[in-house]
């Protein structure tokens, strides 16, 4: 028969101390994991929230520049400055329209007694560097909408065309 010598029990020691020692590591390393991932998870729903938040602000700003350009513009026609608002519309528009055409469409009675830059727009819709805004034009038009197409050329937002229905 064997005896346990005192070498014996130091081994025994040792390979318990070993396994205690990997088991605290192996507790507190799964601890530091799950704190990583929910520090993570944390940084991630912040980032999605500023994002949100961030394109919230840009449709806000876009939309409030689509208004401020028609404005400008209409501001324009009423003041029968026809050859400056025909520069406030996008080239496309002007490829579509000579500048003859739209100063004959703008002898027009209604753009001359209907200050159309006072429109309240009560739609409007920008996305994709696409605008359409519509507003009731008034009493002196009742049951008309102006409807106004803009597009956003080199971060300038510019008309692409309207119409009075």
């Amino acid at each position: 028969m064997k005896i346990t010598n005192q070498n014996g029990f130091a081994h025994i020691t040792i390979v318990a101390a070993v396994v205690a020692v990997a088991a605290i590591g192996g507790v507190g390393y799964f601890v530091y994991q799950k704190n990583n991932d929910n520090n993570k998870s944390k940084s991630t729903t912040a980032a999605t929230s500023t994002s949100a938040s961030s394109e919230e602000t840009n449709k806000a700003s876009d939309e409030a520049a689509v208004k401020a350009a028609a404005k400008a513009h209409f501001t324009l026609v009423y003041q029968k400055k026809i050859q400056e608002a025909y520069q406030t519309t996008c080239q496309d528009f002007k490829d579509l329209s000579p500048y003859s055409e739209f100063q004959s469409y703008l002898s027009n009675p209604g753009f001359q007694t209907i200050d159309l830059s006072l429109v309240e727009y009560t739609s409007v819709d920008a996305r994709n560097n696409q605008a359409k805004i519509s507003g009731p034009v008034g009493p002196l038009d009742p049951d008309s909408t102006l409807e106004v197409s803009l597009l956003k050329k080199s971060n300038q937002w510019c008309v692409y065309g309207y119409s009075i229905q």
